[in-house]
């Protein structure tokens, strides 16, 4: 059994209030099919036109279109161009969970089905009195767990965060706490930013580290003011720990800062030009990356090496330089073929004047007309 097929149980309810949808025979159906249902509802919604989007929305979430059903229930849930309605809200999201709650963590859609299970597990903290659906922390903490581990949504990892340092619903474990607040950080999620800064700041129940708890508050209040609504609480934390820590402090955490992940509005690198470090490169390899060490020379590169080798080699026959070279068949294949080169040029015997040919070879590599 899936892990979220009994989610329904919970929501029967939710769903019954939403009723069934159904066209009759005589009456034909209003939209050509549901996905013209959901592009005239997004359209009309776009206008303000909530008459005429709203059952659009609703024709086309019924019969399972995803940006449908997600943004029914997020209008619900918002409640500023629909009344407020926590049940219909509840009933989409559940629906979401339901049909995708074991899709490919890497699918397109995988974000919104990790948004959709944060939803869920927050109404199965706080309950919905209208349904009537109870609370159950501990029913939210295996939602949460599902959306943070398999989907990796750094929102669930932070609520699950939350969940083992107040002990709400599971086992209080500080140590777990910190793991997924800090994986929440990773992804510059400034609310588990700040709450990880103030816990190694103050060290409650973890180790006092305030430097890193510094670090960590200083991405938080960046990463928050960068999305334009920094809370109050975030913004309280860093001051108050800004103004007690000392220059030392404060110079370790500015240290670990490119440690912890740079901040999601980096301003230094946006404004840095680009042309400076390309206009020093040659202009014939400019457009291209560097080649990494372990890759050989370039084919050109490895030719002309080939012909300088042999050019050094002094009174050595060719039969010697053969069985004693330590280059492959097909660069000997290619110095073969420059001194053949050399030799049509001159109009001589390319077997008896390899000497001559040999005394050439470094002007013709600079292109000079041998002729």
């Amino acid at each position: 059994m899936r892990m979220f097929d009994k989610l329904a149980l919970g929501g029967i309810a939710a769903l019954l209030m939403l009723g069934p949808v159904a066209v009759g025979a005589d009456n034909p159906p209003p939209y050509a099919s549901a996905t013209e249902a959901y592009r005239q509802g997004m359209v009309a919604l776009k206008g303000g036109r909530m008459v005429v989007a709203l059952p659009a929305l609703e024709y086309a979430a019924a019969r399972g279109v995803l940006g449908a059903q997600l943004k029914m229930a997020r209008l619900y849930a918002a409640g500023r161009d629909v009344p407020k309605n926590d049940a219909k809200a509840f009933s989409y999201f559940q629906e979401i969970a339901d049909q995708y709650a074991d899709i490919s963590p890497s699918s397109p859609i995988a974000k919104y089905v990790g948004e959709s299970l944060v939803a869920l597990g927050q109404y199965y903290m706080a309950g919905i009195p209208a349904v009537p659906l109870p609370s159950n922390p501990a029913y939210a903490a295996d939602i949460y767990r599902h959306a943070a581990s398999y989907f990796g949504d750094a929102e669930a990892q932070y609520q699950l965060g939350l969940l083992y340092l107040s002990g709400e619903g599971v086992e209080k474990n500080p140590s777990l706490a910190v793991n997924w607040l800090a994986t929440a950080a990773k992804k510059h999620h400034a609310a588990a930013q700040a709450t990880l800064g103030e816990l190694l700041w103050k060290g409650d129940e973890v180790r006092q580290r305030q430097a890193r708890g510094l670090a960590f508050l200083t991405l938080a209040h960046e990463n928050a003011k960068a999305e334009g609504d920094e809370p109050k609480w975030i913004a309280d934390l860093y001051q108050d720990a800004f103004a007690k820590a000392d220059n030392a402090t404060r110079k370790e955490a500015e240290l670990l800062l490119p440690e912890l992940g740079p901040t999601t509005k980096m301003p230094a690198a946006r404004t840095a030009p680009t042309i400076t470090l390309s206009s020093k490169l040659p202009r014939a390899r400019s457009r291209f990356p560097r080649r990494q060490s372990r890759h050989p020379p370039p084919r050109q590169r490895r030719g002309r090496q080939l012909l300088r080798h042999r050019h050094q080699s002094g009174s050595r026959s060719a039969s010697a330089r053969s069985r004693t070279s330590p280059e492959p068949q097909r660069r000997r294949r290619q110095g073969r073929h420059a001194r053949r080169l050399v030799a049509r040029s001159l109009d001589i015997q390319f077997d008896k004047d390899r000497d001559v040919i040999r005394r050439l070879l470094p002007a013709a590599r600079r292109g000079v007309d041998l002729a």
